[in-house]
């Protein structure tokens, strides 16, 4: 994640997107919002044999890889949002969620995207004793009017009719199945 220091009172630079104030579409145009880890600490602790910061190195590469990625595509797609769901099962296991919130990309642009963050972070994506599932939320432009869901659309439809599920174990046998 990347901070900045301004005196109080002091607007971004990034904000007004001109060439003068920095980067305009781009670096300044896409960001990560919020992380959320769905399993508390008790559950995902000793999931993560190596530790936190191993799942930590995976997020930091997934997040590397989409600002790249949009910073090459250099286009305003006005402000939406990107949820991006990940689960990971022992042996290194990866299944990706993706939801454009508020917006909608080119299918070019969309499917290159997916595309990369599937294969970004293989040889960091952390190895896990049981199942483990983070979201983070990508901006571009300024976030969504309405704000993010909690979960993707497709976890939504899948516990329709099945009444309460545990994520991810009860989850990920409808959305995950080995």
């Amino acid at each position: 994640m990347m901070f900045s220091r301004r005196k109080r009172g002091e607007s971004d630079p990034r904000a007004s997107g001109s060439p003068a104030g920095g980067p305009g579409p781009g670096v300044g145009y896409f960001r990560i919002g919020r992380i959320r880890l769905y399993q508390p600490d008790p559950v995902l602790a000793p999931r993560l044999p190596n530790g936190i910061s191993d799942l930590a190195a995976y997020m930091k590469t997934l997040e590397l890889a989409a600002t790249e990625y949009f910073g090459r595509v250099g286009c305003d797609f006005g402000s939406m949002g990107v949820l991006v769901a990940v689960g990971i099962k022992p042996g290194r296991r990866v299944k990706f969620w993706c939801d454009q919130i508020e917006g909608n990309l080119p299918p070019d642009v969309w499917g290159a995207f997916v595309e990369l963050l599937e294969g970004a972070g293989e040889k960091v994506r952390p190895d896990v004793t049981g199942p483990v599932v983070f979201a983070m939320e990508f901006l571009l432009g300024s976030e969504p009017p309405s704000g993010f869901p909690t979960a993707p659309t497709a976890w939504q439809k899948a516990a329709t009719g099945h009444g309460s599920l545990v994520v991810p174990d009860g989850l990920f046998e409808i959305v995950f199945p080995d």
